[in-house]
C-alpha cells in the first residue's frame, strides 16, 4: 500500500511565533472584553426584495460608446408586506479591476458594498407593478452604452438595484456580476484562447437491491428545465466543448430507463445474440445503444402489469429516456473526455486502494464500448487537487485537469511531475460571480470565465474553464450562448487547441499543495474497503449463478459509485447495504447433514447430505470440508440445483483414529470460496465392530480345536481297536 507523501510547511516567520505567542497570552483578558460587532454582520438580514439577472445580452464592452445593453431578470417579495412603486436601476462600477486577485477580493465584498453608481436616467430604468408577499416578477431593461461612462480596458462591477418608492436611496434588492472591457483586437490570432471543459456527472447511490436511489431528485433533474436537461442544452449550442463524462451518470439514467429495477439475476447468457460492430466506436453514441432494447421495455411492462403501478418509477422512466434521446445530439461534435467510473475520490484511492481505481477505469472502457463511444481518458477532481501518491497513477496519455491552487507561486500551463503531465484550470473561473446572487448561477459563471480570460489577454496564456458540478445552467441555451459566440475577442478552443504551443513545465513536490481541509474531507479507508468487499461478493454471486454472466459488472458499478467525490458527504454506506444483501442471497444456498454419522470402518464410509437452493434462479455450487488430520471428507464435483429445489447425494469420508471427530460442511463455490452457509456434523467409527470379529474369531478358534480333538480321538480309539484285534 503506498504511503502519502505530503508537503512540508514553509517555516514560520519569528514575528509570527511571537504574535501568537502575545495572543497566547491574552487570550483570558480577551475572553473578558465584549464581543465584537463580528455576530452582526453575520446575521445581516437578506434583502426584502430578491432580484436575480437571468439574460445578459452582452459577455463585454468595447471601447465604442454605440449600442445598448438589455439586461433581464427576477425581482421577488421575500416580506409578508406589499410593495409599491418599486423600480429596478442598473449601475456600473467606475474602477477597473486588472487581477485576477482583485476579482477574487471582489467577490466576497458583501452584498451592501458601494461598487459603483446608479443610473437614473429617464428610460434605462424598469418600473415593476405592485408586488403581493411572495409574488415575483420578470422585469426588462435596456441601456444605452454611452450611459455607462467607462473607457480604460479592465473588469467593472456590473449589476441592478431595486428600490422601494418608501426607500428612494436605499436598494431593497440587488443583483451583481462582472463586466469586462475589452478592445476588439485587429486580428483574429490575437483572441483569447478559452476552453470550457463541462462535468456531466451526479451523485449516483444505490439501495442494497440495486435499484437507483431518490427518484424525485432525478425526476427534477431529468425532466425539461431540469439541471441536467438544461446542461445537454446549453452543452449543445456551445462550440468546440469540451465534455468530461462520468460512466456511472449514463449507467443510472439507463436504468431508470428501464424501469429502475432491482439487481437482475435471472439469466443472460441464454440465447444471446452476437453483437454486431462491437468492435466499432463513434464519437458519439448510438440512440440504440443508449435506450433501453425492446425487450428490456416489454419485461418492464409485464412486472408493471402484475403489481401495482409505481407513478414515481414511471415518471423516471419517461425522464430518463427522453434525456437519453437528447444526450447523443448533446455529445456529437464535441471533444470527449471519460473520467473513471463513478468519479473516484482519486486521492482516497491511490492511498487506500489503487486496484480499486484501476477496477474503475476498466468499467469505463467497458461502458463506452457498449454504448460506442470513444472519448480520452481523463481526471478532473471537482476540488481541483491531487495529492502525491494519486498524481504517481496518472495514465500516460491521458488528460488531467487539476486547479491552479494546487500550485504555489505562479502556476504553468501545463505542469509536469516526473513525468505525469497536468493541465492548470482556473480556479477563478470555477468559483463564480459575486453575491448576493448565487455565485454559480448561468450569468454570475459565465460572465467570471470572461472576466477571468479578458485579463489574460496578452499573456500568452489560454484559460481553461472547468464548470462547476453544482452549476445552473440558463433557461435559455440560446441567450446564454449567443453573446458568447459574438464576442470576438473570445476564440472557443478545445483543450488541444488551447495547449498548441505549450510545454509541459517541470515541478517538483515541494511546489504542491493539498490543504488539509482536502486530506480530512477524503473517503474514509472503511468505505473503500467495504467497496472492494462488494466488488468480491458481485463476483462471487456471479459464479454461484449458472446463467448470468452480467451481474458481476452490475455490483461493481454500485460499489464504484460509492467511492465517489460526491459521496465524500454522504451519511449512509450504501456499498455495506448492497453487501448485506448480497451475503443474504448467498446464504440462502444452505445444506444440511445428519445429526451424527458412525462410519462401518475406519478406511472408508458415506453419508448423506442435502443441499437446499431458496433463490429464485439455478445455481451452481459445490461443497467442501473442514476437518482435522485424523479425517477425510471428500470435496463433492459442482452441482447445479435449480431455482428453488433440494437435491440429496453422498460423501465420503475415511478415518485415521477411533475417536469421534467433527467436519465442517460449508457451501462455496465452483472455485472453493464459501458462500456463507455452513452445517457441522459429528462422525466416528463404529464401537462394536471390533467385538464382533473377537467373538468370530474365538468361535472359528474353537469350533476347529473341537474338531482337532474330535479327530484325534477317533484316531486314538481307531489305533487301540486295531492293537487289540492283533492280539
Amino acid at each position: 500500500m503506498p504511503v502519502r507523501q505530503h508537503q512540508a510547511r514553509p517555516p514560520r516567520p519569528r514575528g509570527r511565533a511571537t504574535a501568537a505567542l502575545v495572543l497566547a497570552l491574552l487570550a483570558p483578558l480577551l475572553l473578558m472584553l465584549p464581543a465584537p460587532a463580528q455576530a452582526d454582520e453575520e446575521a445581516v438580514e437578506t434583502d426584502p426584495l430578491a432580484v436575480s439577472i437571468d439574460q445578459l445580452d452582452t459577455v463585454s464592452l468595447d471601447g465604442r460608446t454605440k449600442g445598448r445593453i438589455t439586461v433581464r431578470g427576477k425581482v421577488e417579495n421575500t416580506t409578508e408586506e406589499e410593495w409599491n412603486g418599486v423600480k429596478v436601476y442598473p449601475f456600473i462600477g467606475d474602477t477597473p479591476m486588472t487581477t485576477s486577485e482583485e476579482l477574487a477580493e471582489a467577490a466576497k465584498l458583501p452584498a451592501d458594498a458601494l461598487v459603483g453608481e446608479r443610473i437614473v436616467t429617464e428610460g434605462a430604468y424598469a418600473t415593476i407593478p405592485d408586488l403581493a408577499p411572495g409574488e415575483s416578477y420578470s422585469w426588462s431593461l435596456t441601456v444605452p452604452r454611452k450611459l455607462l461612462h467607462v473607457t480604460e480596458p479592465g473588469v467593472y462591477w456590473f449589476g441592478v438595484h431595486a428600490l422601494g418608492a418608501t426607500t428612494p436611496t436605499t436598494a431593497d434588492g440587488r443583483a451583481r456580476t462582472f463586466l469586462p472591457l475589452v478592445k476588439e483586437p485587429n486580428k483574429r490570432a490575437k483572441a483569447e484562447k478559452v476552453s470550457l471543459v463541462m462535468p456531466l456527472r451526479r451523485s449516483v447511490v444505490y439501495d442494497a437491491d440495486g435499484s437507483v436511489n431518490y427518484l424525485p431528485g432525478w425526476i427534477r433533474d431529468l425532466s425539461a428545465g431540469g439541471r441536467l436537461f438544461r446542461l445537454l442544452e446549453t452543452g449543445t449550442e456551445i462550440p468546440s466543448l469540451t465534455w468530461a463524462i462520468d460512466p456511472a451518470l449514463i449507467d443510472a439514467v439507463r436504468h431508470l430507463a428501464e424501469g429502475n429495477p432491482p439487481r437482475n439475476l435471472s439469466p443472460t447468457d441464454e440465447g444471446g445474440e452476437d453483437p454486431e460492430e462491437s468492435g466499432s466506436q463513434s464519437a458519439s453514441p448510438s440512440a440504440s445503444a443508449l435506450l433501453p432494447s425492446d425487450s428490456d421495455s416489454t419485461g418492464s411492462a409485464d412486472t408493471a402489469a402484475e403489481t401495482a403501478v409505481d407513478e414515481e418509477a414511471e415518471a423516471a422512466q419517461k425522464a430518463a429516456t427522453v434525456w437519453l434521446g437528447r444526450l447523443e445530439k448533446a455529445l456529437a461534435g464535441h471533444n470527449l473526455l471519460a473520467l473513471p467510473y463513478g468519479d473516484p475520490d482519486l486521492s482516497a484511492l491511490a492511498t487506500s486502494d489503487p486496484d480499486l481505481l484501476a477496477t474503475a477505469r476498466e468499467q469505463t472502457a467497458q461502458v463506452l464500448a457498449e454504448l460506442g463511444i470513444k472519448a480520452t481518458s481523463a481526471v478532473a477532481p471537482p476540488t481541483g487537487y491531487l495529492d502525491r501518491a494519486a498524481v504517481n497513477l496518472l495514465e500516460p496519455g491521458a488528460v488531467n485537469l487539476v486547479s491552479d491552487r494546487m500550485f504555489r507561486g505562479n502556476a504553468p500551463v501545463i505542469a509536469d511531475l516526473d513525468g505525469h503531465q497536468m493541465i492548470v484550470t482556473s480556479s477563478g473561473a470555477a468559483a463564480g460571480g459575486p453575491g448576493p446572487n448565487d455565485p454559480i448561477d448561468a450569468i454570475s459563471v459565465r460572465q467570471r470565465i470572461v472576466a477571468e480570460a479578458a485579463l489574460r489577454r496578452g499573456s500568452g496564456k489560454p484559460l481553461v474553464a472547468v464548470i462547476p458540478d453544482r452549476w445552473h445552467p440558463p433557461q435559455s441555451a440560446a441567450s446564454f450562448v449567443t453573446p458568447w459566440q459574438n464576442a470576438r475577442w473570445i476564440s472557443s478552443s478545445t483543450l488541444a487547441e488551447a495547449m498548441t504551443g505549450h510545454k509541459a513545465k517541470s515541478v517538483t513536490v515541494d511546489q504542491l499543495r493539498y490543504p488539509r481541509r482536502e486530506m480530512k474531507a477524503e473517503i474514509s479507508a472503511d468505505r473503500i474497503s467495504t467497496a472492494k468487499e462488494l466488488v468480491g461478493a458481485g463476483a462471487l454471486l456471479q459464479r454461484v449463478l449458472t446463467h448470468n454472466d452480467e451481474v458481476a459488472s452490475d455490483v461493481t458499478s454500485e460499489a464504484l459509485t460509492t467511492t465517489s467525490y460526491s459521496a465524500r458527504k454522504g451519511d449512509t454506506d450504501s456499498a455495506a447495504n448492497a453487501l448485506d444483501q448480497i451475503s443474504s442471497e448467498l446464504s440462502s444456498i444452505t445444506v444440511s447433514v445428519p445429526p451424527k454419522v458412525i462410519l462401518s470402518s475406519m478406511k472408508g464410509g458415506e453419508f448423506q447430505v442435502t443441499l437446499s437452493n431458496e433463490l429464485d434462479e439455478p445455481v451452481t455450487v459445490r461443497l467442501d470440508a473442514m476437518t482435522d488430520d485424523s479425517l477425510r471428507v471428500a470435496t463433492s464435483e459442482p452441482v447445479q440445483l435449480d431455482a428453488n429445489s433440494k437435491a440429496s447425494f453422498n460423501l465420503a469420508a475415511s478415518m485415521h483414529d477411533t475417536g469421534t471427530h467433527t467436519a465442517l460442511i460449508v457451501v462455496t463455490d465452483t472455485k472453493g470460496n464459501p458462500l456463507g452457509a455452513h452445517a457441522s456434523v459429528p462422525i466416528r467409527p463404529s464401537q462394536v465392530s471390533g467385538v464382533i470379529w473377537w467373538f468370530v474369531g474365538t468361535g472359528c478358534a474353537l469350533l476347529f480345536a473341537a474338531i482337532a480333538v474330535r479327530l484325534t480321538r477317533r484316531i486314538m480309539k481307531a489305533k487301540k481297536a486295531r492293537t487289540s484285534g492283533a492280539a
